[in-house]
Formats: C-alpha cells, structure tokens, sequence
C-alpha cells in the first residue's frame, strides 16, 4: 500500500488521517497551496516528514523548508508552530 492512496481528494483547505494509534500516533496531513495549519503546540516530540508537494514549518525563531519528498523536520514538544503549503503538500506527522 501507498501513503499517497491514502490521501483522498478533497475540497478542505487542511486535511488529516490518523494511520496508527497505540503508544504513538502516525497521522496523514494534506495542506492545500496557500493554506495553513494555524498555530498551534505538540504535547510531545514530533517528526513532519513530507510525502510530496512543499510546505513550510515556523516556529517564532525558526523556518525550514520542506521541498522535496522524505525532507522532515523535528518539532519539539510545547514549542508553537505552524505548517504552511507553498503547493498542495501531503505529510506524515509521526509523534
């Protein structure tokens, strides 16, 4: 099976899928171009893998760009970020 199947189409600006629930979650996230995942905090250590397309990850004093698929970026728990697609992007938040 492929990630990308998993991601249905649809006409949400932000949209996730929880793949595995047990003592971590795996959850499928897409972001449409110009769309965000506002602002918001883990309660854990986090990993945000991209899949495909290109988004990019802000903290208050930190950007990455997440270009190419399997770029991840480790987001630190209780730190505020938000996720932003720079083009339709699919991604894996592991936590």
């Amino acid at each position: 099976m492929n990630l990308l199947e998993l991601a249905e189409a649809t006409e949400k600006a932000v949209q996730t899928k929880n793949l595995l629930r047990d003592k971590g979650v795996a959850t499928l996230l897409q972001i449409k171009k110009g769309e965000a995942l506002r602002e918001h905090e883990s309660m854990t250590n986090a990993l945000l893998v991209l899949l495909s397309g290109e988004a990019v990850y802000e903290e208050a004093d930190r950007r990455e760009v997440l270009a190419k698929s399997l770029d991840f970026v480790r987001i630190p728990a209780k730190t505020t970020h938000k996720v932003m697609g720079t083009e339709d992007a699919v991604l894996m938040l592991i936590q």
